[in-house]
């Protein structure tokens, strides 16, 4: 099913990822029952096969070890605890954050067949305008 995706990766110089770095079902487990929503198939398929990666030098939110959880920003259910409750009422769970202007989150509300969410872009760089930007993926990665 993501065999595009693999081949990709493998001559990709935008995306670092880091071998022997997947998280545990179980781990996954524990963050969906805390968040109360099941995380997207693809996204659940990227954590158990690679884990942790860069884009363009800045971490792709993952699930840190339970004892590292706490501290970790680059920590999808950390992250999601720091959330404002308008975020959470709004389904944003972050994904991405290059920068302090810009976020790329799972839009939780729209959940298709398969159990995939889009991914939005938030940007705070106009100027005081938000701007929102659906990202035209089918899953969390284009394979």
């Amino acid at each position: 099913m993501y065999s595009s995706l693999i081949e990709k990766l493998e001559h990709t110089e935008v995306i670092r990822w880091f071998p022997n770095h997947q998280v545990q079902e179980s781990w996954i487990t524990e963050i969906e029952q805390e968040l109360g929503f099941p995380l997207p198939p693809s996204y659940r398929w990227w954590l158990l096969n690679y884990g942790i990666a860069m884009l363009s030098g800045t971490g792709i939110l993952t699930i840190s070890p339970p004892e590292h959880r706490e501290y970790a920003d680059t920590d999808i259910l950390y992250r999601y605890r720091l959330a404002d409750e308008d975020a959470k009422k709004e389904g944003k769970l972050e994904l991405f954050v290059p920068d302090e202007d810009e976020y790329y989150y799972f839009d939780t509300r729209t959940a298709d067949h398969l159990g995939e969410y889009k991914v939005m872009r938030l940007d705070y760089s106009l100027m005081g305008n938000l701007k929102y930007t659906r990202i035209l993926l089918p899953n969390f990665w284009r394979s």
